[in-house]
């Protein structure tokens, strides 16, 4: 599969550290993905209201997603062409088509990464701890 092409969210939440996902929670259709920085002492919560689909991969299983969203680029990007939805519509059995109000997220961590469709943009929230 050709690298994936894919556009940082400016957010106003960075990370001088490396993060790691340390949950996720699925509920009614609803997405929360907690990412813990321990040297930054921060944890952000990423909501994506209306959830179609997602998958959560190690780092290394998805080498055509570099560097376009490597650590320098930032942690959470919204997928334009060549990811996982893109992969999907080459399925028989896959209906969505692109264009159709369902874009692909992508929050890079250290440990895991996760491929989120939504229908809805995500919201950040970040807390000191």
């Amino acid at each position: 599969m050709p690298s994936v092409d894919a556009k940082a969210i400016e957010n106003a939440h960075t990370f001088q550290s490396a993060i790691n996902i340390s949950d996720v929670r699925f509920e009614w259709g609803k997405l929360a993905v907690t990412l813990l920085s321990g040297e930054d002492k921060k944890v952000a919560i990423v909501r994506f209201p209306w959830v179609v689909g997602f998958r959560l991969l190690d780092e290394g299983d998805l080498l055509e997603f570099w560097p376009a969203c490597s650590a320098v680029n930032g942690w959470l990007f919204l997928i334009k062409k060549n990811g996982w939805f893109d992969l999907e519509t080459t399925r028989q059995g896959f209906t969505r088509e692109k264009g159709q109000g369902v874009f692909e997220y992508f929050v890079a961590s250290q440990n895991n990464c996760l491929s989120v469709l939504s229908g809805e943009p995500p919201e950040v929230e970040v807390f000191n701890i």
